[in-house]
């Protein structure tokens, strides 16, 4: 006998239904396989529960966010079968309550049972939310879409406003950007900014999502996101590690509702030194390429920001020298060149092809491998590459 839509409960994973899973399903849920070829969106719209086993994915913020963002767009409910080791996971989903449950993965089928009864009876109250959202764009879609598409305008405005107009230029230090929004605005930030006669702070952030909320999280990480602190006719320099440490509090205190998180990495370079101390939180590591051909990934934090209120952030430091350029981007680009490779492809392999050129050269063969992608396989996700060059005289 076929059960009802509302009995049933979709499952997510590349393994086969658990066991424990399928004894709490029981004679109440039908479980039902999702396509992997097929959006979840439209597969979960309709269906009270979706069921999640990551296979490995767990601490991988963009694939969760992928998947919340889709279910976001369905009136299912996601129970999520978490390893107990996956922290990134639990912290990102207990911040998202609600739409999202997290239950351990080995849960006995008991306490499966009655998290699925919850979860179904939280259901109705999403899909008639949701009505009353869609019948509020229903109202003069067309005068609507227009004012939209003029508040997306000046929202693109506004946030180029905030980014740097010009790069400053430092004893052999010399910087230059790419930066390529996926729609009108973008979840990516980027700044550069002289601290004082020898010291030059930057970053790239990146905000977890896409459209406007994310662009909204980046004005706040423009404001929040101290390098220097002034204190009547003194300053300090603020670590980089120290600084992600203030901004993931700050982003944790504001408790927000969606995209709350975000990755990043900062430096503070010495300009007569050359010495660059930096902090990464969850970003793609910066890439160093030598002078002499050799590359060097800089590796140092894997927590997202806005995550965890009392997470700390460690610094490194790395010696830079004449000819030396450091290369700062958003996972955005790897996602282009993955595309554009049709396949897995080392970002620092790819960057090599270019890494001898000139600034402008290197940016300009990457904006051309990007805009082909775009051209050929649609929007990629916002682009961000920040180049710190090291000049030989």
């Amino acid at each position: 006998m076929h059960m009802a839509s509302n009995s049933r409960l979709l499952w997510l994973s590349d393994d086969d239904v658990s066991e424990n899973v399928r004894a709490a399903a029981g004679m109440k849920w039908e479980v039902v396989p999702a396509d992997p070829d097929a959006p979840l969106a439209a597969q979960a719209d309709g269906t009270p529960l979706v069921v999640i086993r990551p296979n490995g994915r767990a601490d991988e913020p963009r694939w969760l966010e992928s998947v919340m963002t889709q279910l976001d767009r369905a009136d299912a409910v996601g129970v999520f079968l978490l390893p107990a080791e996956a922290r990134i996971a639990w912290g990102m989903l207990a911040r998202r309550a609600g739409q999202f449950i997290c239950v351990a993965e080995d849960a006995a089928p008991e306490e499966l049972s009655t998290t699925f009864t919850a979860a179904g009876a939280l259901q109705p109250a999403l899909r008639a939310l949701r009505k009353e959202l869609d019948a509020s764009r229903s109202i003069q879609p067309g005068v609507a879409t227009e004012a939209m598409d003029e508040e997306l305008r000046l929202a693109s405005r506004l946030q180029r406003d905030f980014l740097p107009h010009s790069l400053p230029a430092v004893g052999r230090i010399r910087f230059d950007v790419l930066f390529r929004p996926a729609g009108w605005v973008s979840g990516d930030i980027y700044d550069v900014t002289r601290l004082d006669e020898t010291h030059v702070g930057f970053y790239v952030a990146d905000a977890v999502g896409h459209g406007m909320p994310a662009a909204l999280l980046t004005m706040f990480i423009k404001k929040a996101l101290q390098m220097k602190r002034i204190a009547g006719h003194s300053y300090e320099l603020v670590a980089p590690g120290d600084s992600l440490q203030e901004l993931n509090a700050d982003i944790c205190a504001q408790d927000l509702t969606s995209c709350q998180f975000c990755t990043a990495v900062h430096g503070i370079v010495d300009t007569e030194t050359l010495t660059v101390r930096y902090a990464r939180a969850g970003h793609p590591e910066p890439l160093l390429f030598h002078a002499d051909g050799q590359i060097e990934r800089l590796s140092d934090g894997d927590c997202l920001l806005g995550v965890f209120p009392e997470e700390t952030f460690g610094g490194s430091e790395v010696q830079l020298a004449p000819g030396d350029r450091l290369v700062l981007y958003s996972d955005g680009l790897e996602e282009a060149l993955v595309a554009d490779c049709g396949g897995p492809c080392s970002v620092a392999t790819a960057l090599s092809e270019y890494a001898g050129a000139a600034r402008d050269a290197f940016l300009e063969a990457l904006s051309q491998r990007i805009e082909g992608v775009r051209a050929t396989q649609g929007p990629t996700d916002d682009i961000t590459v920040l180049v710190l060059d090291v000049e030989r005289t």
